[in-house]
């Protein structure tokens, strides 16, 4: 009896001593798991004086990058010049008159000549029933004006205010996004979207997201149009300065004696700037847009950077 009494101590003992061994264990594989990846944040910057010249000779040291307000290390950086790049080109017909149509040839036909044979262009047109790709990418110009020549617009089309204000809304968002999934598939790491219109409506707080996500950048070509105007005060699209600001692009006036002039300026705007990058952690889930800053605290300069950074944290 008593031998038996003393087997089940034993037992009992070595249960007690063995449970801290496990309990442990148990909570620990309770606890939920984050997957947590370092990325590297990609900036093309471009930094310009007061007269819109490009300023280079800045060093590492000068830059200084916040995401979300907190200052971050830079890892990467370098300057690149004349890189190859592929753009898209979107047209916007849906109040363009005639002579403005002439006008906005003579400057994609200029550009699409200047470009390099490393880079490539494709061409997306829209009106105010639907949006048509003219041509994909190419690096063959000859391809593209002839796609130009295409594309036309009614010969008594006019603008003006009623129609600004109770016309139909061209479809310029779905324009936009279509040339953004055909950049995801451009061949050059350099990735740019030109919408050439005078009115800019149709756009949205989607497209904005959009935008962020592509990291490509994006410029514009402008005709003045008061009606425009109009049109935003009473509600309307997002500013396209908006747009501008959040890809780091620019906005570039149609209206110029001097369209060579101008169009040497966006190649060189797409091909030139500063690269920075700097590495920020991503948890699984974690989908919320971060603010980007990049500051010259030296220098009274202006500064073109995307804004906005969407984690992503790619499946093992």
């Amino acid at each position: 009896m008593i031998m038996r009494v003393g087997m089940v101590s034993i037992w009992l003992l070595s249960v007690i001593l063995f449970l801290p061994a496990i309990l442990p264990g148990q909570k620990e594989s309770q606890q939920p798991k984050f997957d947590v990846q370092v990325n590297l944040v990609s900036l093309d910057v471009e930094v310009l004086d007061r007269d819109g010249g490009h300023v280079w000779g800045l060093t590492r040291s000068d830059f200084a990058v916040e995401e979300n307000g907190r200052p971050m290390e830079i890892s990467n950086f370098a300057i690149s010049m004349d890189r190859p790049v592929s753009l898209a080109a979107v047209l916007d017909t849906s109040a363009l008159s005639v002579e403005q149509l002439v006008i906005c040839k003579a400057f994609l036909r200029t550009i699409s000549h200047d470009l390099e044979r490393s880079d490539e262009i494709c061409l997306y047109s829209f009106d105010e029933r639907d949006a048509y790709l003219e041509q994909d990418f190419t690096s063959k110009m000859s391809s593209v004006w002839g796609a130009l020549d295409n594309i036309g617009v009614p010969s008594r089309q006019k603008g003006g205010v009623l129609k600004e204000l109770f016309g139909r809304i061209p479809p310029t968002g779905l324009a936009i996004d279509l040339g953004l999934k055909k950049l995801e598939s451009a061949r050059n790491g350099k990735k740019a979207l030109i919408l050439i219109s005078n009115r800019f409506r149709g756009m949205g707080p989607a497209t904005v997201e959009h935008i962020q996500r592509s990291g490509c950048l994006l410029l514009t070509l402008a005709f003045p149009h008061k009606a425009s105007i109009w049109a935003e005060l009473g509600g309307d699209a997002i500013s396209t300065n908006q747009y501008m600001r959040e890809s780091g692009g620019r906005q570039f006036s149609a209206v110029s004696p001097d369209i060579e002039k101008v169009c040497r300026e966006i190649i060189y705007s797409m091909k030139n700037y500063y690269s920075i990058g700097y590495l920020t952690e991503v948890r699984s889930g974690d989908k919320n847009p971060r603010k980007i800053r990049v500051r010259l605290p030296k220098y009274r300069y202006t500064v073109n950077s995307r804004r906005t950074y969407i984690p992503t944290v790619e499946a093992k």
